[in-house]
């Protein structure tokens, strides 16, 4: 099959099953899930039999359809290692993520009609991001995914809380996307680089275009940057994502793992070869790139704070949805931070490494334990409770869940045995590296902030676990304070009811079984994640790849390996912590209060400002954009020799021709003679004399259907007019002021009006527009700027003028007509009116 069909169909799969569920009968619940999970197996098996690309070299798209070439947007998907992960990512888990809902849901016919839809568009939306080729279809897909996940973070739409929450997360990504839109027209604008192939593989021709704070390419980066960093909820952003805990279960635990919050570490990864400075393979040469100074120190000093921030967070919440979800934001950061890391080169051994080893190993890891953390959160919300004081023992009840849940605390608290655990180290040795750049001593704060968080992450894990078990050192339940999922449902009591049940637990346990599987053997985990890997410097020279944990921590031990021993403090201290009693109250983050303080500001403010500015008077009205006007004019024309010249030379032609002055003059004089007669019909007949006037100088200048047009309009106004005017009461004339300054800016506004009149006449490069139309409205039309040499498509001048090149023209006329019709419709009386009548 072709493979650019396979592709579509591997993307748009979990959305069309989506919709298809539409159609099944409310009561249909078992064919409705098993359709929904065929959308995202079939996107997985197809995925599964690409080739990959690397990540710092793809070679191009696999899949091309044209859509809007003139705007550099077409249909062209990428396979390379880290969106061919990604992809894999979404619809693996998005497939466990189907049966889960059915466990959470249970038997609610109207979740369950509305969820899989939602979940399809968001799933293929995320898949979008992730191996679009050209830049805008990336920014395309990413709006797809703030529109979708409004519409699952706001699911109770009848909880106002919910839905403000849901509101919160869209406006905030939102504005990252418009920051991302500014920085793809920016770069693009200024490269003329659309797709991220040629992007990875551009290099500037003066390094100038990097380092120059006042270059277009800089600031490029800085708007895509803030694109994903209020994506993946950076600081000060990262409010958004505990608010998106409003959302079902399901919801959390897909969004946390693999889609929406990922896309901005994705897209940092993304711009990592460019901005960050890689050694990357062109035309079979490797070549040193000198990315921007201020991605290292921006990125990694954002990303190592929103770490640590997080991690303080979250071991002072109660919420079980509360607490992993800062301990997400914790994660973003390391992620992040991770590729700010990345742009750092050392030399070690004599050998030079770029300082980022198995990133796709690093977001995975975070993946197969965060998604069983939330899944069990909403399970344990089903059975018991959310709220961790209320949890104590529990494991005598459900000892699956909580088992569970223990298993893949101890991947958040990167035990050994654990991926988490190597991929613990590979953060912790990329940060000791710095050591060896002119970083210097400074790897030491950023080691510090590691230890903090990797020591909240061991007393997040220790803390579940005695209290889930029933320990001494666990929490007690809290009688002021009780939180449920609010989605419990009957027991189903048959055998398949019973298996579908236990969906509320099982993909937890599959996925977290991941960690494991890594742990313990690291060969394996390769096997499935090193093709999909493109940076394995150090680890892969030192270590042959990534290591299982006992050898890890023997040859840490037996070199005195630094980070082992960063490690072993926080193991250290996350034990003191977990059974100490500090931190074990509520504490509300301050950014809380950003969105609702700038929504306030906005409403409040712009309240204030609508009301000094909208006066309702027009004449206000009318001098705000005429003074607006000849502001930008002067500012525009201040000093432009060209425009005088072009102008002058203009009105020097245009006087020759005398029947033309003539008749404009006459038009000018009529029109400046109404405001200073008071007599109605005097006023008709000058208005008519302008109006006729008017038409004479269509007729001068060869527009026979315009002058024709004019003349029917201008009998039938005049008497309308006078028809009219006999039924108006007697004209009273009232004295109103009239200040003298409204004539100056009145006549200079006329004057800027005519100047760029004569000037556009100048710069026409088309003397006769009649001549244009014929040229280029066949479908083999001239090959110029305006039609990239296809035409106008048809065989028919006056078809093509209005649908083609005057198109929105005539979209504006039927859209004026339609108006016209229903305010006669609306006037007319009713059937039902006629016959009381």
């Amino acid at each position: 099959m072709n493979r650019t069909l396979l592709l579509m169909i591997a993307i748009f799969a979990p959305l069309t099953t989506g919709l298809i569920t539409l159609f099944y009968p409310r009561k249909l619940i078992t064919p409705r899930v098993l359709t929904a999970l065929a959308g995202t197996v079939v996107s997985f098996l197809i995925l599964l039999s690409f080739d990959v690309q690397p990540t710092d070299a793809p070679t191009g798209p696999i899949a091309s359809i044209d859509w809007m070439p003139i705007l550099n947007l077409n249909f062209a998907f990428l396979t390379d290692g880290l969106g061919l992960f990604f992809a894999l990512l979404v619809s693996g888990i998005g497939a466990l993520i189907v049966l889960y809902a059915r466990g959470y849901f249970g038997r609610n016919e109207d979740d369950l009609y509305r969820f899989y839809p939602t979940l399809g568009f968001f799933t293929t939306a995320m898949i979008g991001v992730v191996l679009a080729d050209y830049m805008l279809l990336t920014l395309l897909f990413w709006e797809l995914t703030s529109i979708s996940s409004f519409l699952l973070i706001g699911w109770d739409r009848y909880d106002k809380h919910a839905v403000k929450l849901g509101m919160q997360a869209f406006v905030t990504t939102g504005m990252g996307g418009m920051g991302l839109f500014g920085g793809i027209l920016l770069f693009g604008s200024t490269t003329d680089v659309w797709t991220w192939t040629n992007f990875i593989h551009w290099l500037p021709e003066n390094t100038q275009l990097l380092t120059d704070i006042n270059n277009p390419v800089f600031w490029s980066f800085i708007l895509l940057f803030f694109g994903a960093a209020t994506k993946s909820a950076q600081f000060p952003w990262q409010y958004w994502l505990p608010g998106a805990m409003a959302a079902p279960t399901p919801v959390s635990a897909f969004l946390h793992s693999a889609t929406m919050v990922k896309a901005g570490v994705f897209l940092i990864g993304r711009l990592l070869p460019v901005f960050g400075g890689l050694l990357v393979v062109t035309n079979g040469e490797a070549v040193f790139r000198a990315g921007l100074d201020i991605w290292p120190w921006l990125i990694t000093i954002i990303g190592g704070f929103t770490m640590v921030l997080g991690a303080l967070l979250s071991i002072n919440q109660h919420d079980l949805k509360r607490i992993f979800a800062y301990t997400t934001v914790s994660q973003l950061g390391l992620l992040v931070c991770m590729y700010g890391l990345g742009s750092f080169s050392y030399t070690y051994d004599g050998q030079l490494f770029q300082n980022l080893d198995y990133d796709i190993t690093q977001i995975a890891n975070h993946a197969f334990y965060k998604a069983p953390l939330f899944i069990i959160a909403g399970a344990l919300g089903h059975v018991l409770s959310r709220d961790i004081t209320d949890l104590n023992g529990a494991i005598k009840k459900h000892p699956a869940m909580c088992i569970t849940l223990i298993l893949a605390a101890y991947g958040l608290a990167a035990g050994p045995g654990t991926i988490s655990f190597q991929a613990k180290e590979l953060f912790l040795y990329a940060i000791y590296h710095l050591k060896y750049t002119p970083v210097g001593n400074w790897w030491m704060l950023l080691m510090g902030a590691a230890i903090i968080t990797a020591t909240c992450n061991v007393a997040i894990f220790l803390r579940l676990t005695t209290t889930l078990i029933g320990l001494p050192g666990g929490y007690t339940a809290d009688p002021n304070k009780h939180e449920t999922d609010h989605h419990h449902h009957e027991h189903e009591h048959t055998v398949m009811g019973k298996i579908w049940a236990s969906m509320i637990w099982v993909p937890a346990a599959v996925l977290v079984s991941f960690q494991y599987v890594g742990g313990f053997s690291p060969s394996t985990w390769m096997h499935f994640f090193g093709p999909l890997e493109s940076y394995n410097n150090y680890f892969a020279v030192e270590y042959h790849g990534i290591p299982t944990f006992w050898y890890a921590i023997a040859s840490g031990i037996s070199h005195g390996s630094v980070p082992l021993m960063c490690s072993g403090i926080a193991i250290l201290c996350g034990i003191i912590l977990g059974f100490s009693p500090i931190f074990r109250g509520v504490v509300t983050d301050i950014c809380d209060k950003i969105y609702p303080s700038i929504y306030w500001l906005a409403v409040t403010g712009g309240g204030r400002a609508f009301r000094t500015i909208q006066t309702g008077n027009m004449r206000h009205y009318t001098l705000l954009v005429l003074s607006f006007f000849l502001i930008m004019f002067y500012l525009i024309t201040y000093n432009d020799t060209n425009m005088i010249n072009s102008a002058l030379e203009q009105f020097a032609f245009i006087t020759e021709f005398k029947p033309g002055l003539f008749l404009g003059i006459i038009i000018c004089a009529t029109s400046l003679a109404l405001p200073l007669v008071s007599h109605r019909i005097i006023r008709i007949l000058l208005l008519g004399s302008c109006g006729f006037t008017v038409v004479a100088m269509y007729l001068v200048y060869q527009a026979p259907d315009l002058a024709l047009t004019q003349l029917t309009f201008e009998i039938i106004s005049v008497v309308l007019f006078v028809l009219v005017i006999r039924l108006l009461p007697r004209d009273v004339p009232k004295s109103r002021p009239s200040p003298l300054w409204r004539i100056p800016v009145a006549a200079l506004a006329g004057i800027a009006f005519g100047w760029m009149t004569l000037v556009a006449v100048g710069e026409d490069p088309l003397t006769k527009i009649g001549a244009y139309f014929p040229m280029n409205t066949y479908a083999a039309g001239l090959e110029d700027v305006y039609n990239l040499g296809r035409g106008g498509g048809g065989m028919n001048i006056v078809n093509v003028i209005l649908v083609d090149f005057r198109g929105f023209d005539t979209l504006g006329e039927i859209t004026v007509l339609s108006l016209a019709a229903l305010g006669v419709w609306s006037l007319l009386p009713s059937r039902r009116s006629r016959k009381s009548a």
